[in-house]
């Protein structure tokens, strides 16, 4: 037989009971009295504990995505961008945060860094301590390629002269190039690429996804809508009929090699990856970039994932663009790991 230890009930029923056998008190009387006295004091902890009930469990505190805009010189006209801000900005008000400019993809917003999950990703990141709090800034780039168009219109002018000076007079930012970091999807990839190759300086490290590069300029044909519609988009941005050299002089793949000299100073990082399965046949120009930095001796680092192409591709790879951005930041003094 196995011996367990006697609960404090069982205890008192014991004593209960040989008081009763002394005592000659019928014993079914002795335990009710029991019953009765530890049915008051149940009731009775009950009682306080629906009056001072114990403090239910809160929520991992997350960031927050705001939407705000400011007077862009270079557009003539208001910016939008989205922010979205670390949960200890508010509390830790001495502390500064690196930061991280976001460019969207083609018929995109401000709006799509969180209504497609990347901000909700970012959270889960730092939850998991893979990342540390940094503020992320996406500003609206409409379908501009983020550079300065033929058509008169300055995206990357509103980025670089703009949006920066901009957030860092604003925010707590930690500035400076090593406080500051770019990234893209899509079209917002080969603007991310393009001025991180153009101002290298200013960078800690460029990261892209799926970025719509191109070795030469697209020249849509076709009677069909989209086709007109592309060829629309084409001729606002690079001229019309399509200026070859103007292309050339803001293709990431051509800044590669003729900036190399001055991106391999600068020390910035190079991140990019694409799917496998890409739908805009961006795996097999993603892989020429690939080639053309790697002849030109800049270091980089590239990968083929599972995949389409898109926010969902994205977000599967997210933890890995965002550790090695993180690591090339500086953290206004924080650890250079991940931070809980």
């Amino acid at each position: 037989m196995i011996k367990r230890p006697a609960s404090a009930t069982t205890n008192a029923l014991l004593t209960i009971s040989i008081t009763a056998v002394a005592l000659q008190v019928p014993l079914i009387g002795a335990i009710m009295a029991v019953a009765s006295v530890y049915n008051q004091q149940a009731a009775l902890a009950y009682t306080a504990e629906r009056q001072n009930p114990a403090p239910a469990p809160q929520p991992a505190a997350e960031a927050r995505v705001e939407y705000k805009s400011f007077p862009s010189a270079a557009l003539g006209r208001d910016l939008k961008y989205a922010i979205q801000l670390p949960a200890s900005y508010e509390q830790e008000t001495n502390r500064k945060y690196p930061v991280v400019y976001f460019l969207h993809g083609m018929f995109g917003n401000e709006g799509e860094f969180e209504r497609r999950g990347v901000a909700a990703a970012v959270n889960r990141l730092h939850a998991g301590g893979k990342i540390g709090e940094l503020i992320i800034v996406s500003p609206a780039g409409e379908n501009s390629f983020y550079v300065n168009a033929k058509n008169g219109v300055r995206y990357e002018d509103a980025i670089v002269r703009d949006l920066i000076p901009y957030i860092e007079k604003t925010y707590r930012v930690t500035g400076g190039p090593k406080g500051r970091a770019i990234q893209g999807i899509s079209m917002g990839g080969f603007g991310a690429l393009m001025i991180a190759f153009k101002y290298p300086g200013m960078f800690s490290s460029v990261t892209t996804h799926c970025a719509a590069v191109y070795t030469e300029l697209p020249k849509p044909s076709g009677d069909d809508r989209r086709s007109q519609f592309i060829a629309r988009i084409v001729g606002n941005i690079f001229g019309s009929p399509p200026d070859d050299e103007f292309y050339q002089s803001v293709n990431p793949m051509k800044l590669g090699e003729t900036n190399a000299a001055a991106i391999k100073k600068s020390g910035i990082k190079i991140y990019f990856d694409v799917g496998d399965q890409d739908r805009y046949g961006f795996t097999e120009t993603d892989k020429v970039l690939d080639e053309r930095l790697t002849k030109a001796g800049v270091a980089h680092e590239f990968h083929v994932f599972p995949g389409n192409h898109g926010w969902e591709y994205m977000i599967s790879v997210a933890d890995k663009s965002y550790a090695f951005l993180w690591i090339a930041l500086d953290h206004g003094g924080k650890s250079q790991g991940a931070t809980h």
